[in-house]
């Protein structure tokens, strides 16, 4: 026996118009198509957190998550979720190579090298090297780190006495 059928549509389509019920509604097109981008989004981000967590925690990856293989999938009650496809191509990742990332991007975002940080992600193949390579798009990345940096992180001032550059560690923000 085969796996299983699995309804549902790629994040890449945008249609308004999902099944016959949504385009038979009172809402309007354009309403539909952005609630449907919308849904999308989510999903990608769901995605992105799936796969990090494969990635770091479980050390067993999917490693071909393109565009056909992910599904928004509408359950019965209307919400949406993810759905995978096609687990013929599976990657482990070694405990050694999970902490020796972690260890990697903790250091950078530690020592609030932002060009660091985005040099990584382009080794790692997280961001397209034509982006990194597009002054305009570096620079975007690099002030949006920053930005996430100082939302999430609080660094100690150098005047602080407890400072040391090589050691300290910033606190996490819970506000």
């Amino acid at each position: 026996e085969g796996g299983g059928w699995i309804d549902g549509t790629k994040l890449t389509d945008v249609s308004a118009f999902e099944n016959s019920d949504e385009s038979s509604g009172a809402q309007s097109d354009a309403t539909l198509a952005k609630d449907s981008v919308e849904e999308n989004l989510a999903l990608v981000k769901v995605a992105i957190d799936s796969t990090l967590s494969q990635l770091l925690v479980t050390g067993i990856l999917h490693a071909d998550p393109h565009a056909g293989n992910l599904l928004k999938i509408r359950l019965d009650d209307g919400t949406v979720t993810l759905g995978y496809l096609d687990f013929g191509l599976l990657s482990t990742i070694p405990m050694k190579v999970r902490d020796a990332l972690v260890c990697s991007v903790a250091l950078q975002v530690f020592s609030r090298d932002v060009d660091a940080v985005s040099s990584l992600f382009g080794e790692l193949q997280l961001i397209p090297q034509y982006i990194l390579d597009d002054d305009s798009e570096r620079l975007a990345l690099a002030e949006a780190l920053e930005i996430t940096f100082g939302n999430s992180l609080k660094y100690l001032d150098s005047s602080d006495p407890n400072f040391n550059d090589t050691t300290t560690v910033p606190e996490l923000k819970f506000d």
